[in-house]
């Protein structure tokens, strides 16, 4: 066959040139199209309807505001809910996609065991301030407030303080207790080990645009939302708690985030560490499917991270025992 003449070769590769731009132009367009959507749906703001308080559940309570310690001083809303005979405070964190009302039954289990509660809504979310969601990355700078706004409490100030966080709740409370010895417990539930490696689990059905789409992510955090996705890594500091326990939940049949993320925290977190894998329960459902094994074993964590914590008062002032 006779090849063809060198005018018409080049002209059939340009076209194919201009195809193939026109087809990458499009798929960049796609990548950038996708991301926004993912970021956005992950930040935006949770204007969350208030359908219960404490009074919903017959609890006494106090409504509260603080300044998250992020740099921008965010007002953060929540509530304490008081035990009659407190031993320590514990701090509530909920998820994304929830607010401090979703955390109110737990708040029941744990006042009338003897832990004064504050619960709250992070920023972006709820009564509080903040124009959108971080992901776990300044909602550790709202613990930290939460912590500062306890500290602040003359009748608060003397108990130990604890935290309890679900999924990126759990992340928060994490990466706070890193940097705040102030936090002398934590327990976290349904919380990835790195924000990056749960991102890329959200967009694998996504196939060979995954990691483009996933790299996109990353640059529109930082451009439009001061977030830095690869700074969100509890995985990276949960070490640094030690010797405070933790307690790491997760859940067996959690398909957001799977055993993997709770098998790379508890591997990285030093001693004493405690974990509790529960069957049939969905992501950050734990206290729902099993509640009173629930309410035995977190308790009987922070039952022991009290008298762990007064009797290390005890021996550098025996007069705290007092």
């Amino acid at each position: 066959m006779d090849p063809k003449p060198p005018i018409l070769a080049t002209l059939n590769d340009c076209v194919a040139y201009s195809q193939n731009v026109a087809v990458r132009e499009r798929l960049i367009s796609m990548d950038r199209l996708l991301a926004n959507l993912f970021v956005w749906y992950g930040t935006h703001r949770r204007r969350t309807r208030l359908h219960r308080t404490p009074a919903s559940f017959g609890l006494e309570f106090t409504e509260v505001s603080f300044q998250s310690a992020s740099v921008k001083e965010t007002m953060l809303s929540g509530w304490i809910v008081p035990a009659e005979q407190p031993k320590a405070v514990l701090l509530l964190c909920h998820g994304i996609d929830s607010a401090a009302h979703a955390m109110l039954a737990k708040a029941a289990l744990f006042a009338r065991n003897g832990f004064t509660c504050l619960l709250f809504d992070f920023r972006g979310t709820g009564r509080s301030g903040g124009e959108y969601v971080t992901l776990g990355h300044h909602e550790s700078e709202d613990v930290l407030g939460a912590v500062a706004f306890i500290e602040s409490q003359p009748e608060l100030n003397s108990l130990p303080i604890m935290c309890l966080g679900e999924s990126m709740g759990g992340s928060a409370v994490i990466r706070a207790a890193a940097v705040c010895e102030s936090i002398r417990a934590v327990v976290s539930e349904s919380t990835y080990a790195t924000l990056a490696d749960a991102l890329y689990q959200r967009l694998r059905p996504l196939g060979p645009f995954a990691k483009r789409v996933a790299d996109r992510c990353h640059t529109i955090g930082i451009e439009k939302y001061d977030l830095c996705i690869a700074d969100v890594s509890p995985v990276q500091v949960i070490e640094r708690i030690a010797p405070r326990p933790v307690l790491l939940i997760h859940d067996n049949l959690d398909v957001l985030l799977p055993r993997v993320e709770t098998d790379r925290l508890y591997a990285a977190a030093g001693e004493p560490k405690e974990r509790w894998d529960v069957p049939y329960a969905p992501h950050t459902f734990a206290f729902m499917v099993a509640p009173r094994d629930y309410e035995r074993r977190v308790v009987d964590f922070l039952d022991r991270a009290v008298k762990s914590e007064m009797s290390q008062r005890t021996s550098i002032d025996p007069r705290s025992a007092a």
